[in-house]
Protein backbone atom coordinates (compact mmCIF):
# COMPACT_ATOMS: atom_id res chain seq x y z
CA UNK A 1 0.00 0.00 0.00
CA UNK A 2 1.37 3.36 -0.86
CA UNK A 3 0.76 6.72 0.93
CA UNK A 4 0.03 10.07 -0.30
CA UNK A 5 2.70 12.35 1.24
CA UNK A 6 1.62 15.46 3.05
CA UNK A 7 3.96 18.33 3.15
CA UNK A 8 6.65 17.09 5.75
CA UNK A 9 6.24 19.44 8.31
CA UNK A 10 2.29 19.30 8.35
CA UNK A 11 2.67 15.29 8.61
CA UNK A 12 5.37 15.66 11.05
CA UNK A 13 2.79 17.77 13.38
CA UNK A 14 -0.14 15.86 12.97
CA UNK A 15 2.32 12.40 14.09
CA UNK A 16 3.61 14.38 16.74
CA UNK A 17 0.32 15.05 18.06
CA UNK A 18 -0.87 11.37 17.25
CA UNK A 19 2.49 9.89 19.59
CA UNK A 20 1.01 12.22 22.11
CA UNK A 21 -2.27 11.02 22.41
CA UNK A 22 -1.05 7.59 21.93
CA UNK A 23 1.41 8.02 24.53
CA UNK A 24 -1.85 9.71 27.19
CA UNK A 25 -3.94 6.54 26.56
CA UNK A 26 -1.29 4.12 27.51
CA UNK A 27 -0.57 5.70 30.91
CA UNK A 28 -4.21 6.36 31.37
CA UNK A 29 -4.61 2.58 31.31
CA UNK A 30 -1.44 1.13 32.45
CA UNK A 31 -1.14 2.02 36.22
CA UNK A 32 -3.29 4.26 38.56
CA UNK A 33 -2.84 8.32 38.08
CA UNK A 34 0.06 8.77 40.22
CA UNK A 35 0.20 12.43 41.92
CA UNK A 36 3.27 13.46 39.44
CA UNK A 37 0.70 12.43 36.24
CA UNK A 38 -2.04 15.16 37.99
CA UNK A 39 0.20 17.96 38.48
CA UNK A 40 1.49 17.56 35.05
CA UNK A 41 -2.00 17.75 33.94
CA UNK A 42 -2.67 20.79 36.26
CA UNK A 43 0.48 22.02 35.11
CA UNK A 44 0.34 21.82 31.09
CA UNK A 45 -3.28 20.86 30.71
CA UNK A 46 -4.38 18.76 27.15
CA UNK A 47 -6.97 20.28 25.30
CA UNK A 48 -9.69 17.30 25.14
CA UNK A 49 -13.43 17.94 25.13
CA UNK A 50 -16.16 16.59 26.83
CA UNK A 51 -15.97 14.25 30.14
CA UNK A 52 -12.40 14.36 29.96
CA UNK A 53 -11.23 18.18 29.23
CA UNK A 54 -14.23 19.28 31.82
CA UNK A 55 -11.74 17.29 34.62
CA UNK A 56 -8.26 18.38 33.35
CA UNK A 57 -9.94 21.92 33.35
CA UNK A 58 -11.04 21.28 37.34
CA UNK A 59 -7.87 20.32 38.13
CA UNK A 60 -6.84 23.83 38.71
CA UNK A 61 -8.78 24.38 41.79
CA UNK A 62 -8.87 20.44 42.64
CA UNK A 63 -7.58 18.83 45.74
CA UNK A 64 -4.76 16.78 44.01
CA UNK A 65 -4.47 14.22 46.32
CA UNK A 66 -8.26 13.50 46.60
CA UNK A 67 -8.39 13.26 43.40
CA UNK A 68 -6.01 10.72 43.18
CA UNK A 69 -7.43 8.70 45.89
CA UNK A 70 -10.59 8.77 43.87
CA UNK A 71 -9.10 7.19 40.89
CA UNK A 72 -6.81 5.13 41.97
CA UNK A 73 -10.30 3.60 43.63
CA UNK A 74 -11.90 3.68 40.59
CA UNK A 75 -9.10 1.89 38.79
CA UNK A 76 -8.89 -1.02 40.91
CA UNK A 77 -12.59 -1.64 41.18
CA UNK A 78 -12.75 -1.21 37.12
CA UNK A 79 -9.29 -2.90 36.07
CA UNK A 80 -7.91 -4.84 39.04
CA UNK A 81 -10.72 -7.33 40.01
CA UNK A 82 -12.35 -4.87 42.82
CA UNK A 83 -15.93 -5.30 42.12
CA UNK A 84 -17.90 -8.09 41.03
CA UNK A 85 -17.74 -7.40 37.35
CA UNK A 86 -14.47 -5.91 36.55
CA UNK A 87 -12.80 -5.05 33.01
CA UNK A 88 -9.89 -6.74 31.22
CA UNK A 89 -8.07 -4.53 29.40
CA UNK A 90 -6.22 -7.49 27.33
CA UNK A 91 -7.05 -8.22 23.64
CA UNK A 92 -7.03 -11.97 23.97
CA UNK A 93 -10.14 -12.14 26.85
CA UNK A 94 -12.14 -9.80 24.23
CA UNK A 95 -10.49 -11.80 20.79
CA UNK A 96 -10.17 -15.50 21.94
CA UNK A 97 -11.78 -17.91 21.86
CA UNK A 98 -11.94 -18.91 25.57
CA UNK A 99 -11.85 -15.38 26.58
CA UNK A 100 -9.31 -16.26 28.63
CA UNK A 101 -5.41 -14.90 28.91
CA UNK A 102 -2.11 -15.20 27.49
CA UNK A 103 -4.18 -16.97 23.71
CA UNK A 104 -3.61 -16.15 20.03
CA UNK A 105 -3.86 -12.12 20.27
CA UNK A 106 -1.44 -11.92 22.62
CA UNK A 107 1.29 -13.85 20.18
CA UNK A 108 0.31 -11.75 17.36
CA UNK A 109 0.88 -8.54 18.95
CA UNK A 110 3.88 -10.00 20.58
CA UNK A 111 5.34 -11.18 16.97
CA UNK A 112 4.35 -7.05 15.64
CA UNK A 113 6.72 -6.01 18.31
CA UNK A 114 9.32 -8.03 18.11
CA UNK A 115 9.64 -6.86 14.37
CA UNK A 116 9.62 -3.52 15.11
CA UNK A 117 12.37 -4.08 17.83
CA UNK A 118 9.76 -3.12 20.70
CA UNK A 119 9.65 -5.50 23.82
CA UNK A 120 7.23 -4.59 27.04
CA UNK A 121 8.56 -4.16 30.02
CA UNK A 122 9.48 -7.21 31.86
CA UNK A 123 9.02 -5.85 35.80
CA UNK A 124 5.56 -5.02 34.78
CA UNK A 125 4.63 -8.65 34.67
CA UNK A 126 1.58 -8.45 32.21
CA UNK A 127 0.43 -9.85 29.10
CA UNK A 128 1.97 -8.10 25.95
CA UNK A 129 -1.75 -8.12 24.67
CA UNK A 130 -2.52 -5.16 27.31
CA UNK A 131 -4.13 -2.26 25.89
CA UNK A 132 -1.24 0.28 27.59
CA UNK A 133 1.16 -2.23 25.21
CA UNK A 134 -0.34 -1.74 22.29
CA UNK A 135 -0.96 2.04 22.44
CA UNK A 136 2.86 2.55 23.66
CA UNK A 137 3.61 0.01 20.20
CA UNK A 138 1.61 2.61 17.99
CA UNK A 139 2.99 5.24 19.96
CA UNK A 140 6.62 4.00 18.94
CA UNK A 141 5.52 3.89 15.12
CA UNK A 142 4.67 7.18 15.02
CA UNK A 143 8.03 8.43 16.73
CA UNK A 144 9.56 6.35 14.13
CA UNK A 145 7.76 8.17 10.94
CA UNK A 146 8.78 11.38 12.88
CA UNK A 147 12.47 10.17 12.64
CA UNK A 148 11.86 9.04 9.11
CA UNK A 149 10.43 12.48 8.12
CA UNK A 150 12.82 14.41 9.83
CA UNK A 151 16.06 11.85 7.74
CA UNK A 152 13.78 12.49 4.52
CA UNK A 153 13.43 8.72 4.20
CA UNK A 154 9.98 8.72 2.20
CA UNK A 155 10.49 5.07 2.02
CA UNK A 156 10.30 4.29 5.66
CA UNK A 157 7.34 7.29 6.55
CA UNK A 158 5.08 4.84 4.63
CA UNK A 159 6.20 1.74 5.32
CA UNK A 160 5.60 3.32 9.40
CA UNK A 161 2.36 4.41 8.45
CA UNK A 162 1.66 0.97 6.67
CA UNK A 163 2.20 -0.50 9.93
CA UNK A 164 0.11 1.82 12.30
CA UNK A 165 -2.57 1.13 9.56
CA UNK A 166 -2.55 -2.99 10.19
CA UNK A 167 -1.82 -2.65 13.48
CA UNK A 168 -5.30 -0.23 14.04
CA UNK A 169 -7.21 -2.43 11.66
CA UNK A 170 -5.94 -5.88 13.08
CA UNK A 171 -5.84 -5.34 16.23
CA UNK A 172 -6.94 -2.19 18.19
CA UNK A 173 -10.24 -1.42 16.34
CA UNK A 174 -11.11 -5.50 16.46
CA UNK A 175 -11.78 -5.36 20.51
CA UNK A 176 -11.00 -1.79 22.03
CA UNK A 177 -14.21 -0.24 21.35
CA UNK A 178 -16.25 -3.29 23.05
CA UNK A 179 -13.62 -2.87 26.01
CA UNK A 180 -14.33 1.09 25.69
CA UNK A 181 -17.74 0.46 25.79
CA UNK A 182 -17.42 -1.67 28.97
CA UNK A 183 -15.68 1.10 30.73
CA UNK A 184 -18.29 3.25 30.29
CA UNK A 185 -20.91 0.87 32.20
CA UNK A 186 -19.03 0.89 35.18
CA UNK A 187 -17.05 4.26 35.09
CA UNK A 188 -18.27 7.09 37.83
CA UNK A 189 -15.54 9.36 37.37
CA UNK A 190 -15.44 11.73 34.75
CA UNK A 191 -11.59 10.85 34.10
CA UNK A 192 -12.13 7.28 33.51
CA UNK A 193 -15.38 8.06 31.08
CA UNK A 194 -13.43 10.49 29.34
CA UNK A 195 -10.81 8.39 28.84
CA UNK A 196 -13.29 5.75 27.65
CA UNK A 197 -14.89 7.91 25.10
CA UNK A 198 -11.41 9.86 24.17
CA UNK A 199 -10.40 6.36 23.03
CA UNK A 200 -13.27 5.26 21.03
CA UNK A 201 -13.56 8.44 19.23
CA UNK A 202 -9.57 9.02 18.76
CA UNK A 203 -9.27 5.24 16.92
CA UNK A 204 -12.41 6.33 14.44
CA UNK A 205 -10.44 9.24 13.56
CA UNK A 206 -7.24 8.00 13.51
CA UNK A 207 -8.30 5.35 11.19
CA UNK A 208 -10.25 7.62 8.93
CA UNK A 209 -7.06 9.71 8.95
CA UNK A 210 -4.85 7.02 8.16
CA UNK A 211 -7.13 6.22 5.42
CA UNK A 212 -6.83 9.43 3.65
CA UNK A 213 -3.34 9.07 3.83
CA UNK A 214 -3.32 5.97 1.63
CA UNK A 215 -3.80 5.80 -2.05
Amino acid sequence: MRYAMQESAELLDDTAMRKAVFEFLSAAYLNEMSGEFLEGLKRDPIEFEGELGAFIDSLAVADLEAVRVDLASEYARIFLGMSPSPVAPYESVYMSDLHILMQEPRDEVLGCYREEGVSAAKDLRLPEDHIAFEFAFMAHMCQKAIDALRSGDEREVRRCLAKQQEFLSNHLLAWAPDLCADVLKRAHTPFYRGVAQLTQDFLESDRSYLLELAV
